[in-house]
């Protein structure tokens, strides 16, 4: 996926909001993410979804306005082209009689301070977002659960790291941990609330989740988006020693026992974008 190893470090602020007492079916079709800011000469892919959260598939795409941005068909997706400089523009999803919106603002390149809103998915109707955990890392499976508080039991909702949702579930109360392995890490662009924040937010421990707060290796101490200075603690608190052109490149190659680990550096921004780890086997 075209966005994973980009991610940037953004703020996160969760606003508390009361529960619906009736809870509201999904809609039949929502645009995923539905809000999303991008730059001028930035691409970003979209996707429609069902009840589900599945993808649907026959879809129609129109953007307005058409000069500001240009779409492109992939398969069931579309590829969204930023162009020019709008502050409301509006991706169309239309299928069997069903259509959903996603809003886009399209700033200048250059103007994307830090805490903004890079994408967001609202809510399930009648749920209330609660937390966002950081899925273990795999070659086809999410990047990121949504967990949601709703009058049936607890949604469980399986996203992209750009904001494209993959499926969503009623997991009748059970705790997210039972059904999901998850690891701790920042939450990335998404609001569940569709609330922002001026500074970059450490995440609080989700309840009910396996996370493992002491992280036995380096790797599994790095997340995604954590900044070079945060990676370098971590290196110092599982005594892992880097020379000083070790610190400064955009690649570290870290052997532990057991392991080794691939962790890949932003050039502008020094947060990290990508974590791979390999398991050494006899």
């Amino acid at each position: 996926m075209p966005f994973r190893n980009r991610l940037p470090m953004v703020a996160l602020s969760i606003v508390i909001l009361s529960l619906c007492v009736l809870a509201q079916a999904p809609p039949t079709l929502t645009v995923s993410p539905n809000k999303a800011t991008m730059l001028v000469g930035e691409t970003r892919t979209f996707r429609a979804v069902g009840k589900d959260g599945r993808i649907r598939h026959n879809v129609r795409w129109e953007i307005s306005p058409s000069y500001a941005a240009g779409v492109t068909i992939n398969s069931d997706e579309v590829t969204v082209t930023a162009r020019e400089a709008s502050p409301s523009v509006m991706l169309t999803a239309s299928a069997e009689g069903d259509s959903a919106d996603a809003s886009i603002e399209i700033r200048a390149a250059g103007d994307m301070k830090p805490g903004t809103t890079l994408w967001s998915v609202t809510p399930t109707p009648g749920c209330k977002a609660t937390q966002m955990i950081q899925a273990v890392p795999s070659a086809n499976g999410p990047d990121l659960y949504v967990q949601e508080t709703c009058p049936e039991g607890t949604m469980l909702r399986a996203l992209t790291s750009d904001g494209r949702e993959l499926w969503r579930k009623m997991m009748a109360g059970t705790p997210v941990g039972a059904a999901v392995p998850t690891s701790n890490g920042p939450y990335i662009g998404f609001f569940p609330n569709g609330a922002t924040s001026p500074a970059p937010a450490k995440p609080a421990e989700p309840a009910g989740a396996h996370i493992n707060t002491h992280a036995n290796s380096m790797c599994d101490a790095v997340s995604v988006g954590m900044t070079r200075d945060d990676a370098l603690k971590a290196a110092t608190e599982h005594n892992v020693k880097l020379d000083a052109r070790q610190r400064q490149g955009d690649t570290w190659l870290i052997e532990e026992q057991g392991s080794s680990c691939t962790i890949s550096f932003d050039a502008k921004t020094g947060n990290v974008v990508k974590k791979k780890e390999t398991i050494v086997t006899d």
